[in-house]
C-alpha cells in the first residue's frame, strides 16, 4: 500500500479500496479531514464518516484533475471558501463556459462514471474494491486498530 497506513487513516482506507485508479492516495485525500482538520474532521480511527468523505473527495478530485488544477488547490479551496469560487471564475473564463459548484460536482461523478464503466469491461468488480485481509486481522500500534469499514459500505461510494 502506499503513502498511509488505511487502519489508521480509515478514509484514505475507501479511497485505495474503491478509487477507479488503483489504491492511489491522491485519488481521495483523506488525509485532509482524517488528520489535518482541513475541510471539517472525521476521526481516522472509526469507520464512520469514512464513505461520505472519500466519495466526497474522489468526486472532487476527479473535476480538479480534469481542469489541470493540481490536486493540492483543494487545502486553499478547503480553508478559504472564497478561493473555490475564485478557481470557477478562472475556469469559466478559460474556456468560455460558466462552471458552477453544481457542474464541479457533476464533472467529477461523470469522470468516476467513466472510469467505473472502463474498469467494469475490463473485468473488474466490486470484489477488487478490497483491501487486504490482514489490514481487517492484523492490529496496527499504537492504537491497535484494524480497518474496520465494512465491504457493503464500501460498495455504497459511487452509488448517486
Amino acid at each position: 500500500m502506499p503513502a498511509y497506513d488505511p487502519r489508521a487513516v480509515q478514509g484514505i482506507g475507501v479511497t485505495y479500496a474503491t478509487t477507479p485508479m488503483g489504491a492511489d492516495h491522491t485519488a481521495g485525500y483523506a488525509i485532509t479531514a482524517n488528520i489535518l482538520g482541513v475541510g471539517g474532521n472525521v476521526d481516522p480511527l472509526k469507520p464512520e464518516g469514512q464513505i461520505e468523505l472519500s466519495r466526497n473527495l474522489q468526486i472532487a478530485t476527479a473535476a480538479i484533475d480534469a481542469t489541470g488544477y493540481c490536486l493540492f488547490i483543494a487545502f486553499a479551496i478547503l480553508d478559504q471558501p472564497d478561493t473555490f469560487q475564485d478557481m470557477l471564475d478562472v475556469i469559466s473564463a478559460f474556456t468560455g463556459q460558466e462552471l458552477t459548484a453544481d457542474g464541479v460536482t457533476e464533472l467529477g461523478k461523470k469522470i468516476l462514471d467513466f472510469e467505473l464503466d472502463f474498469n467494469r469491461r475490463a473485468g473488474f468488480t466490486s470484489k477488487q474494491d478490497r483491501l487486504p485481509e490482514f489490514f481487517k486481522k492484523e492490529a496496527l500500534a499504537p492504537h491497535n486498530v484494524t480497518f474496520d469499514v465494512k465491504d457493503e459500505e464500501l460498495d455504497q461510494v459511487f452509488n448517486w
